[in-house]
């Protein structure tokens, strides 16, 4: 059975990295391993591991799935602003066109990284709505 890698906060996967676990898994001594990383990042005096996994069982298990089956950053939020059929692909000229999510992502210059500034947009154009543009379009897969 293949399982598919872990998505996990971008701090946790730069942290991992730091640290230097490999991304794909498979760790033969999984136990040693976290109570590696535990001691690492007590000795570093890094908040991220404790943070994630404090008394929070599901991010306990998830990390125990990341260093079995891979793991993997979650993709970095980007908000847009949809009205109709339409996103806005110009924020300068406040320019919406009928174009795809995946098209707004790759402009990198007609999304938000911060939902609130989104938010607010929304608010001074008095229309439309925020969308998670990661998201949006992806309801048939």
């Amino acid at each position: 059975m293949e399982h598919e890698k872990v998505k996990l906060p971008k701090r946790l996967y730069d942290a991992l990295q730091d640290y230097g676990l490999p991304e794909n898994g498979n760790e033969s001594w999984p136990v040693f391993t976290i109570s590696d990383l535990c001691d690492y990042w007590k000795e570093s005096e890094s908040s991220v591991l404790g943070t994630f996994i404090d008394r929070n069982a599901d991010n306990q298990w998830k990390l125990i799935d990341a260093l079995r089956y891979g793991y993997e950053a979650e993709p970095e939020p980007r908000w847009g602003i949809k009205a109709g059929n339409c996103y806005m692909d110009n924020m300068i000229k406040w320019q919406f066109d009928r174009v795809t999510p995946d098209f707004i992502i790759d402009d990198e210059l007609a999304y938000f990284t911060n939902k609130d500034k989104a938010d607010d947009m929304v608010k001074t154009l008095g229309f439309g709505e925020v969308v998670d543009l990661n998201k949006e379009g992806k309801v048939d897969d």
